[in-house]
C-alpha cells in the first residue's frame, strides 16, 4: 500500500488500492470501475469545443497527481493554518467536521441533533457505516456519468459547438475521473422536519505535494428539514501543479430549505475542476452561495434542477482573481416543472492579468409553464490587463414564463472614487472601499462573522498585492 502511495499517475491499480484502503462494498468499487472505464473511453476535451474554448488545457499535467494519500495518524486540527485554528471549537456551529488530504478526518455535532438522527461526517465513514443512505444517492441523479451530458454538432468548419442542454450540463471526462477516485468530502444527513438553526461548517483542507483533490459533499435533506451549510475548501502553496476534481450533490426533499455556501480558497498552484448539482422536489428553498477565490485554474459547472412545483433556487456567487487566475463557470437553471422559480446573481472582481468567464444558462422545458427565471453577473475590471467575458443565454420552450437577465462588465465607477477622494481617502483606499463594497451583499449572507472576516481578509491581501 505504501508504494501506491507514492505513484503518480492515474491507473486501474490505484482505484483498486483505494477502494481496500477505504474498506469498501463491492457495489463501490464497481461504481468506480464504471466511472473509470468511461473516464478512458471518453476523449480529452478539444481546444474546439464550445464548452471548453475559454480554458485550454494543454498545460494541465495529470501525469503529475498522485491518486491519493494514507492517513496520518499524527494529524490533529490543531495543526491547521492560522486562519482556521479554532474551528474545531467553533461554539456558533451546530457541528464541525475537519477532513485533511481526503483521509484524516474530525467531526463533532450537538447532542441535540445527534439525538433526532443528523448525521454529519466525512464520505468515507458514510459509507462505512451509512452504507444503504450512500447507494441510494451517490452520483445516481445530481452529478452523474450520464454519456450525453450535452448535445453537440461539429460545424462546417470543423468546429464543436453545442446545440443546447440536456437535463444536465458537466463534463464527463473529468466528472467519470471524479467517480473513479473520489475520497473524503462532506456528508450530511438531516431527517424529517428537522430545523437545525444554528450553522454547520466544514472544511477539506490538502497539505500533501500533488495529492489529488477528490472530495464528494453529499447533503440529503428529507422533507420538512432545514439547514446551514458552509463547506470551505483550502490547501498550502507549493511549487508543483496540483489538480483537483470535486463534486456536489444537494438533495433536497419536498418542503426543505438549505442555505449552502462553498467557499474555494486554494492556493495559486491548483487547478480546479468541479461539478456541483441541486435537485429540488416540491415546495423547496434553496439558497446556494459559491464562493472561489483561490487556485490558478477553475472551471466550474453549477446546476439546479427545479423538479417539484413550488421550488426556488437563488444561486449567487462571487469572484476575485488576481495575478493570471482563471475562473471558467457555467451555471444551469434548470425548469423541469411549472410553477418554479430560479433567481441568480453572480458578481466577479479581476485585477492585474486575471480572466474570467461566465456562462449562464436558463432553460424552461416545455412542462414548466408559469417559470420565473432571472440571471445576472456583474465584473468588476481593476486593471486594464484584466479581461472578462459573460454570456447569458435563454432556451425556453414554454409559452407562459418570465425570464430575464442581464451582464455587466466594466471598472471602477471614477465618479465614487472621485467623491470619497474629495473627503480625503487616498485612492487605492477608496478602490478597496468600493471592492469590499461590490462583494458585501453576497459575503454578508455567510452566517458565521469569522467566515465572513477571513474572505474578506483574502480580498483585502489581492486588493493590495500582498
Amino acid at each position: 500500500m505504501a508504494e501506491i502511495k507514492t505513484l503518480a499517475g492515474f491507473h486501474k491499480d490505484a482505484l483498486e488500492a483505494l477502494s481496500r484502503a477505504n474498506g469498501e462494498p463491492d457495489w463501490m468499487r464497481a461504481r468506480r470501475l464504471e466511472a473509470w472505464h468511461v473516464y478512458n473511453e471518453t476523449p480529452m476535451p478539444a481546444s474546439n469545443d464550445e464548452l471548453w474554448r475559454r480554458t485550454p488545457l494543454q498545460d494541465l499535467r495529470l501525469e503529475t497527481v498522485i491518486p491519493f494519500e494514507l492517513e496520518n495518524s499524527t494529524w490533529s486540527p490543531a495543526q491547521l493554518p492560522a486562519e482556521f485554528q479554532g474551528l474545531a471549537d467553533n461554539q456558533d456551529a451546530a457541528g464541525v467536521l475537519v477532513t485533511h488530504n481526503g483521509r484524516d478526518a474530525f467531526a463533532q455535532l450537538k447532542d441535540e441533533y445527534q439525538k433526532r438522527g443528523v448525521i454529519l461526517c466525512d464520505m468515507n465513514t458514510a459509507l462505512r457505516e451509512h452504507p444503504d443512505l450512500v447507494r441510494e444517492h451517490f452520483m445516481t441523479r445530481a452529478v452523474t456519468l450520464a454519456e450525453n451530458r450535452y448535445a453537440r454538432h461539429v460545424n462546417e468548419h470543423g468546429i464543436t459547438e453545442h446545440q443546447g442542454y440536456n437535463d444536465t450540463i458537466g463534463d464527463l471526462k473529468f466528472a467519470s475521473l471524479h467517480g473513479a477516485f473520489w475520497n473524503g468530502g462532506t456528508f450530511l444527513y438531516v431527517p424529517r422536519d428537522v430545523i437545525i438553526e444554528q450553522p454547520i461548517d466544514t472544511l477539506a483542507y490538502f497539505d500533501a505535494p500533488n495529492v489529488g483533490l477528490f472530495t464528494h459533499s453529499l447533503v440529503i435533506l428529507e422533507q420538512g428539514a432545514s439547514v446551514k451549510l458552509i463547506e470551505d475548501f483550502g490547501s498550502r502553496a507549493n511549487e508543483a501543479q496540483r489538480f483537483g476534481s470535486r463534486a456536489v450533490e444537494l438533495i433536497l426533499k419536498p418542503n426543505s430549505n438549505l442555505q449552502y455556501f462553498n467557499l474555494q480558497d486554494w492556493a495559486y498552484n491548483v487547478w480546479d475542476f468541479t461539478s456541483q448539482t441541486a435537485i429540488l422536489e416540491r415546495d423547496t428553498n434553496l439558497t446556494w452561495l459559491a464562493g472561489m477565490l483561490g487556485s490558478a485554474v477553475t472551471k466550474a459547472f453549477l446546476d439546479s434542477r427545479i423538479e417539484g412545483s413550488g421550488a426556488n433556487a437563488r444561486m449567487l456567487g462571487f469572484f476575485f482573481g488576481d495575478q493570471q487566475q482563471h475562473f471558467d463557470q457555467h451555471t444551469f437553471q434548470n425548469h423541469l416543472v411549472p410553477n418554479g422559480k430560479s433567481d441568480l446573481l453572480y458578481k466577479g472582481a479581476l485585477k492585474d492579468k486575471a480572466y474570467s468567464a461566465f456562462r449562464g444558462l436558463i432553460r424552461i422545458n416545455p412542462d414548466a409553464q408559469h417559470s420565473d427565471a432571472y440571471q445576472q453577473n456583474r465584473n468588476l475590471l481593476l486593471a486594464r490587463t484584466a479581461h472578462a467575458d459573460s454570456i447569458p443565454e435563454l432556451e425556453i420552450e414554454a409559452d407562459d414564463v418570465r425570464c430575464t437577465h442581464g451582464a455587466t462588465v466594466g471598472p471602477i465607477e471614477e465618479a465614487a472614487v472621485f467623491y470619497m477622494m474629495a473627503r480625503g481617502i487616498p485612492r487605492p483606499e477608496a478602490e478597496r472601499l468600493f471592492t469590499e463594497g461590490f462583494f458585501d451583499e453576497l459575503i454578508a449572507k455567510i452566517p458565521l462573522e469569522v467566515v465572513q472576516e477571513r474572505l474578506f481578509q483574502v480580498i483585502r491581501q489581492k486588493i493590495v498585492g500582498a
